[in-house]
C-alpha cells in the first residue's frame, strides 16, 4: 500500500474525531472541547498535506515515434515524382564599412559679456487665502473609575 493512501486515512480519522467533538457527543469541558477539536482538525489537514505530498509524481508520458515503415510502389502503377528544384539560398555579404575619422569640433571663442542690469522678477500674485473649516472638537468622555474593593 501506498503512504499517501495511510497518511490519508489518518487525515480522515482525525477530521471524524474532530467532527466529534464538534457536535458534542463527548462531554468535556468548554475549553478542552474547543482545544481538542482544532488539535483533531490541524493534524488532520497536516496529514491530508502530507499525504498530497508523498504521492507518486506523474511522469509525462514519452510520445512515441514511429518509424515509417517503407511504402513499396504498385508493380501496375509506376509514377515518377520528381522533386521541385529549390534555387540555393545566396548570402549576400553586407557592403564594406568605411571608416571616418571623427573630428572634435573646436569651442568657439569666448567674449567677455557686458555687464548687464538684473532684470527684476515678474510679480506673481498670490490667490487670496482661504481659511478652512476647522472640524468641531467633540467632548472627551472620561471612564469612570472602579471602585476599591473593601
Amino acid at each position: 500500500m501506498r503512504s499517501d493512501y495511510v497518511l490519508y486515512v489518518i487525515a480522515v480519522i482525525c477530521f471524524i474525531i474532530a467532527g466529534v467533538f464538534v457536535a458534542g457527543t463527548i462531554q468535556l469541558e468548554a475549553t478542552m472541547s474547543l482545544a481538542a477539536t482544532a488539535v483533531f482538525f490541524i493534524l488532520g489537514i497536516i496529514f491530508a498535506v502530507g499525504g498530497y505530498a508523498m504521492r507518486p509524481k506523474v511522469a509525462a508520458p514519452m510520445p512515441t515515434v514511429s518509424q515509417p515503415s517503407p511504402v513499396e510502389p504498385s508493380p501496375l502503377v509506376e509514377e515518377k515524382v520528381e522533386a521541385p528544384a529549390v534555387p540555393p539560398l545566396v548570402v549576400e555579404a553586407p557592403p564594406p564599412v568605411e571608416e571616418v575619422p571623427v573630428v572634435e569640433p573646436t569651442p568657439p571663442p569666448v567674449e567677455e559679456a557686458a555687464p548687464t542690469e538684473p532684470t527684476p522678477a515678474p510679480t506673481v500674485e498670490e490667490p487670496a487665502k482661504v481659511k478652512e473649516a476647522k472640524p468641531e472638537k467633540k467632548p472627551v468622555r472620561r471612564r469612570r473609575k472602579k471602585k476599591a474593593a473593601k
